[in-house]
């Protein structure tokens, strides 16, 4: 029993010691945040008809955004130098019926949004087409480099969601391109 107690003063001392730097880490980041809306009633619906619309909605720096519906599913084209990035969320993250959320989070070093590293974003999912009410909220992942724009990872509902989708777009590690969901 004493060898019990010990080892779990022992662990509750190393946790304690722990948790501040980790934290720090945090407070760290050289990264921070800009925001657009791609609310529909922010944008410009450049077409429409019976199966979906495709609208024209707040750049940010350089790059052009637009939300493209079809079929109940949405999902975000980006276009910087005169080349679209289709970020395709239907095949990305997932093929259920989908809706984004009012606005995107944009990731850049602190005092320089020309930086970027990636862009955030809601999408509602239904993933039972038997309960059309029961919706995943994602956070979409996709980082923003010279060489290309694509989704790179999707956070499932949890209570750190916004932290992990900042953290993974934060990272100094190369993060591969999404081809279809994960």
């Amino acid at each position: 029993m004493k060898n019990i107690i010990t080892f779990i003063t022992f662990i509750t001392i190393i946790t304690m010691n722990l948790s501040p730097l980790h934290a720090n880490e945090k407070n760290n980041s050289n990264f921070t945040s800009s925001y657009t809306s791609i609310d529909q009633k922010d944008c410009l619906t450049l077409d429409s008809d019976n199966l979906g619309s495709i609208q024209e909605c707040e750049p940010f720096n350089d790059i052009k955004v637009k939300v493209i519906e079809g079929d109940i599913r949405q999902s975000i084209s980006l276009t910087r130098d005169k080349k679209e990035y289709d970020l395709e969320f239907w095949t990305t993250v997932s093929a259920g019926f989908s809706s984004l959320g009012s606005k995107i989070e944009w990731r850049h070093q602190i005092g320089n949004p020309l930086k970027l590293v990636g862009m955030i974003v809601r999408l509602d999912v239904n993933e039972d087409s038997d309960d059309l009410d029961n919706m995943t909220s994602y956070l979409v992942v996709s980082k923003i480099t010279q060489e290309t724009i694509c989704v790179v990872g999707k956070i499932m509902p949890e209570k750190r969601q916004n932290e992990l989708a900042r953290e993974m777009l934060d990272s100094v590690k190369e993060l591969p391109c999404l081809t279809e969901p994960k």
